[in-house]
Formats: structure tokens, sequence, C-alpha cells
């Protein structure tokens, strides 16, 4: 289900008022006690540098799989590059994991260069990765790791911005709740 700007203003609103999250982000988001670790994630990025998704731990981490033949991959790209911008010194990551082969460097490049994308882009994701996040098998698809290293949300299809940023103040705001420790520390 996508959000609709004033969803994510509700959203917003709600969890600034100390409110859970709306019917509409249940379906998106993970409750925190269903959370699971995310599933390994190594890639190499355009230049051939392997990376590791576990290398992030500490941060959010917005993974978006898709491709440069993928229509819907195209439309949501530019609000990807815009959030990652907002956010990028906010303690959230972003990964572009393209299912494109290392050879293809140059169509990638081009692709990220025309849509002004800054963020880190992987190559060579596949089936496997869409299916070990659970968000495929189809592309574009999204998941969102928190500061902990749990997948926090899933996103199957294309995603709009103030979707995306209502989950990551989601994500930000609770890292900013503090619980008591037992015995009253």
């Amino acid at each position: 289900m996508r959000f609709t700007r004033f969803a994510g203003i509700l959203l917003v609103a709600g969890l600034a008022a100390g409110q859970s999250w709306p019917a509409a982000a249940a379906e998106t988001l993970i409750p925190k006690d269903k959370r699971t670790v995310a599933p390994k994630l190594e890639l190499k990025d355009v230049e051939g540098m392997k990376h590791a998704l576990a290398g992030l731990k500490g941060k959010i981490v917005v993974v978006n799989f898709w491709a440069t033949w993928c229509v819907p991959c195209k439309v949501e790209m530019p609000d990807f590059a815009k959030v990652h911008q907002e956010y990028k010194d906010r303690g959230v990551e972003f990964i572009g994991a393209a299912q494109e082969r290392t050879s293809d460097k140059d169509k990638v490049l081009a692709f990220v260069g025309k849509l002004d994308v800054k963020f880190p882009i992987w190559m060579d994701s596949n089936i496997y990765h869409l299916g070990a996040f659970k968000v495929g098998p189809g592309l574009p698809a999204t998941a969102i790791i928190d500061a902990d290293g749990r997948v926090a949300a899933r996103i199957k299809g294309e995603m709009d911005a103030a979707t995306l940023r209502s989950l990551i103040d989601g994500l930000l705001a609770e890292g900013k709740t503090t619980t008591p420790a037992a015995g009253g520390r």
C-alpha cells in the first residue's frame, strides 16, 4: 500500500506526539519485537570494491534493489536521490543494489549520473537477494534496516519520497526513545 503525502504527514505528526504508527504504515513497518537480523549482503561497488551491509550497523540503511531496464525504478530513483541528500547527515545510509552485471558499469554510471544519484551503488544483486530480504521477486524493491541491523520495513514495488521520509523519520524517532532500565536506573 502506498502512502499519500497526507498519510506521511500524519505519521510524522503522530510520532512527534508519541502516538503509535498509523495502520497504513503498519503494513510496511515491522514491529520492533518482530524484526529479524538483516540477511547477509556483500556486493562490489561500481569500482569493484567489496562492501557488506553488516559494516553499516549502527545506522539506518535504505537498500533499494533496482535496474536500469526497470521503468518503475527510473520513476522512483529521483525521489531516493532527493531523500538521500536530506538524510545523509542524520545517520542514514542509502545503498542502490543494482541488478546489473559489473560489466555494465558504464550503463549504470550513466543512469545514476543522469539522475544525480550520490549514494553508493553496489552491483550484481539478484533474485536471491530479493528473496533473502523478502521483497522479491520484482523490481523495484526496498528494505530498510534499523540501527540494530534488523529489517524494519519491506516495500515491494515503487515507493515515493513521502513514504520513504515517513519510514525513516519513524526509525529515527525510535532511536530517540529511551526506556528506563529495570531496577530504576
